[in-house]
């Protein structure tokens, strides 16, 4: 019987032996997966040119296809938050240029951009050098368009 008794100590010793080092282990890997988050923040900053299409009411559909008809420069950017400003080419010549701020979403992939005359962008970092905005503004002037940004290289 005392031996018995020995043997299902060590048992229960063994086993919470086994969750201690399953806990550790599966901290270090949740401490090394945020830490390798962090560290994955795109940087955006410099100019992007690219073409756009858009539809806007009264208007209708536009397409600019020339890569400098939207010219978008990340002049700031601390963490996920950015800013900067962006120049579009209209197709009779004027431009229209407008200053912004925007967020990365957590998966680093995201993008969440509000432009200071009205409207919203949302977008997808494609790669360290495409990204695609979705475009938004509401009311009497309603207005949708997809921009396709490429890095300049500088």
């Amino acid at each position: 019987m005392l031996l018995s008794a020995k043997l299902f100590i060590i048992e229960i010793d063994k086993g919470q032996y086994m969750k201690t080092i399953c806990f550790f282990a599966l901290l270090f890997l949740v401490l090394s997966a945020t830490e390798i988050c962090a560290a994955e923040i795109p940087d955006l900053l410099g100019k992007w040119n690219g073409s756009w299409i858009s539809y806007d009411e009264g208007k209708g559909l536009h397409n600019m296809t020339d890569n400098e008809s939207i010219i978008v420069a990340f002049t700031e950017q601390q963490g996920r938050i950015f800013a900067g400003n962006l120049t579009i080419m209209l197709e009779n010549g004027a431009k229209l240029e407008e200053g912004f701020a925007g967020a990365i979403g957590l998966d680093n992939r995201m993008l969440q951009i509000a432009e200071f005359d009205g409207g919203y962008s949302q977008g997808t970092i494609i790669s360290n050098d495409e990204i695609e905005l979705i475009y938004l503004n509401d009311g009497e002037n309603a207005s949708i368009a997809i921009d396709k940004l490429y890095r300049m290289k500088t």
